[in-house]
């Protein structure tokens, strides 16, 4: 159901009473259907008055001498009374102005139904409606009234996106283990403790169903390594309750989106950034930082280029972390060898391609399945490339063939498309086949049969 209650009631009765009801009850988070909030121009009134009889959890009825004079609430109030037939305690009657004795005349089953009178005053009124409307303790109505505060416009509470809110707020199996941070999915963040008390157990709702969102969003986007940091600090500062949690653990944030570890593209999470540097350095004797934040450090080209751009890509602490992939390791290539990435600084841009090429993403036939999902139609050259790649000695002696160049041509044009690149697929390919960039992966496969 989309409404929490309508309110029924004589057009007479709307600006000395009803229209001011209406307000202080959205004012207390209560969804109300009332026409003047719920129709708009060109709307049918009877196919509106309808819906919002079906859609209502209760039904506000507001009896009073010209409610009993008119025909037109007298038909709501059937429809309402068939469904409390049915379904009881929906019909919640306030006396306007009226007696019992009066309603008693009009119509004896709501005579006897429990009423609030206007004259006890609008906020009794609007407290004893609350009462049974949010009932206190309910950990919905705070998980919901918790997300009105922060931002989002969420469903009553009868609504079955509560269900998938509840399921994305139970253990992910992995909770309170060491490897707690795998289970949270990407731009994922631990949620609150597991409690019984209402009001712990209603925040921890309310983040699941946040973080249900926002997990959706960063996909949809996509929000990932590689991009820009102002694209990603918008879309921090736009989605409600995610900036307060980057916050919290600004050490995820830094697995989601490395980019913004680099000085100076920390934005207002650029102090976090700075003391999780200095702690990691001060942690070893030697001085040097902890892999996840190399990319603060000024002597980034001395650390171990392969292993900054695995962790890049796949997020730190890949055994135990978060995961942070979103494309497959030739789509990040690709974007390093594009213009795209030039807002890296120089240095931290030739790390991450050296440790690129090191690292060895031509398997990438591997990954053909998984990238279905984007679109990608297979080549008959498929696999050519990684072929001669492991055939050749060095980088003076590798001389790929026509249909090697069709590989790398058509993954390249692939990645171009999939990412927005400004490149066409032939241009990102020659980059890919040219000796400087080709030189560190030869030179490190050289290097590592020399230390078997």
């Amino acid at each position: 159901m989309l409404h929490d209650a309508f309110i029924s009631h004589a057009s007479e009765d709307k600006d000395n009473f009803v229209r001011p009801l209406a307000e202080r009850l959205r004012e207390a988070h209560i969804e109300v259907w009332y026409d003047e909030f719920s129709l708009r121009v060109g709307d049918s009134l009877r196919r509106s008055i309808d819906k919002g009889l079906r859609e209502s959890r209760f039904a506000i009825v507001v009896l009073s001498s010209s409610f009993f004079d008119k025909d037109w609430p007298e038909w709501e109030l059937d429809g309402l009374v068939a469904r409390e037939i049915v379904e009881r305690g929906i019909l919640l009657p306030v006396w306007h102005g009226v007696t019992r004795d009066d309603v008693l005349k009009y119509s004896p089953p709501l005579a006897d139904k429990f009423a609030v009178s206007s004259a006890a005053g609008i906020d009794e009124v609007v407290r004893r409606l609350s009462d049974v409307i949010r009932p206190h303790g309910s950990t919905l109505v705070i998980a919901r009234d918790h997300l009105i505060d922060v931002g989002y416009e969420p469903p009553v509470i009868t609504d079955d996106w509560w269900l998938d809110a509840a399921a994305a707020s139970e253990s992910n199996g992995m909770e309170g283990g060491w490897q707690s941070a795998m289970g949270w999915g990407r731009w994922g963040f631990p949620l609150p403790a597991h409690s019984q008390e209402p009001s712990e157990r209603g925040y921890r709702l309310a983040r699941a169903a946040m973080q249900m969102q926002w997990q959706s969003a960063a996909d949809n986007i996509p929000i990932t390594q590689v991009t820009h940091p102002d694209q990603v600090h918008e879309f921090i500062d736009d989605t409600p309750g995610l900036a307060d949690v980057c916050h919290e653990y600004p050490h995820y944030l830094g697995v989601y989106a490395p980019q913004l570890i680099i000085r100076g593209f920390g934005g207002q999470f650029e102090a976090e950034f700075e003391a999780l540097y200095d702690l990691s350095r001060s942690r070893n004797p030697n001085g040097r930082c902890d892999e996840q934040y190399v990319l603060r450090d000024p002597n980034v080209a001395s650390y171990n280029a392969s292993g900054i751009a695995c962790d890049f890509v796949q997020g730190y602490g890949a055994i135990s972390g978060p995961s942070a992939t979103y494309y497959e390791e030739p789509e990040y290539v690709a974007w390093l060898l594009s213009d795209r990435s030039r807002y890296l600084p120089d240095e931290i841009r030739s790390v991450l391609t050296i440790g690129i090429a090191q690292w060895g993403v031509w398997p990438w036939t591997e990954s053909l399945r998984r990238l279905a999902d984007f679109g990608y139609e297979p080549s008959t050259a498929d696999g050519q490339l990684q072929q001669e790649l492991l055939s050749a000695e060095s980088v003076d002696t590798f001389h790929p063939s026509g249909r090697a160049i069709e590989d790398a041509v058509h993954r390249m044009s692939f990645s171009a498309e999939l990412l927005g690149l400004p490149e066409s697929g032939d241009q990102l390919a020659e980059r890919l086949l040219a000796p400087i960039f080709l030189g560190p992966y030869f030179a490190d496969r050289v290097a590592r049969r020399k230390n078997r």
